[in-house]
């Protein structure tokens, strides 16, 4: 004959019921995750904590960061070099981003200097703004700056996060 109870943990227990999975409440504990390091904000200390990020990536996305003025998303530590594919996907269940901390360029004044700098602003589109504002003052938005021709739609999609349309000067 079989028995349908076993001795677990020094209770008699219907066989049954050790093949169910426990709720919730009496399952094992599990160790917390480990809070997520943002992006815009940590330092070379706090970067280099982050597993697949070694001290020559840490110069690299610092650099970075400062050019772009922030990431807007974690997607873009993709666009280095120095983060292999398999080291993104190692890197991102440990990142987050806090797209609010970008600073962003006032394109109706912003120094030609300035806008050089940004990784995402090309030679020509450059040249175009400076021309451009000019001619007619600013633009009121990043839709206008791709009638204008100054864009494209994917480099004004990419773009847009870092810009502010300002009236008047700071």
């Amino acid at each position: 004959m079989l028995r349908r109870e076993r001795t677990y943990c020094g209770k008699v227990v219907a066989l049954h019921t050790l093949l169910r999975p426990r709720p919730a409440a009496e399952a094992e504990p599990t160790a917390a995750a480990p809070p997520k390091i943002e992006l815009n904000s940590a330092d070379s200390a706090t970067l280099r904590s982050v597993v697949g990020i070694g001290e020559k990536s840490v110069v690299e996305i610092m650099r970075y960061r400062e050019l772009l003025g922030g990431f807007r998303s974690v997607e873009q530590l993709a666009e280095l070099k120095c983060v292999t594919e398999s080291n993104f996907e190692r890197i991102l269940p440990q990142i987050s981003c806090d797209s609010c901390k970008i600073s962003k360029i006032d394109i109706n004044f912003a120094d030609p200097k300035e806008l050089m700098r940004h990784p995402y602003v090309s030679a020509k589109a450059l040249r175009r703004i400076v021309k451009q504002r000019k001619l007619k003052g600013g633009w009121s938005g990043i839709e206008e700056m791709v009638e204008d021709d100054i864009f494209t739609k994917d480099e004004a999609e990419r773009l847009a996060p870092y810009l502010r349309f300002g009236l008047y000067a700071d």
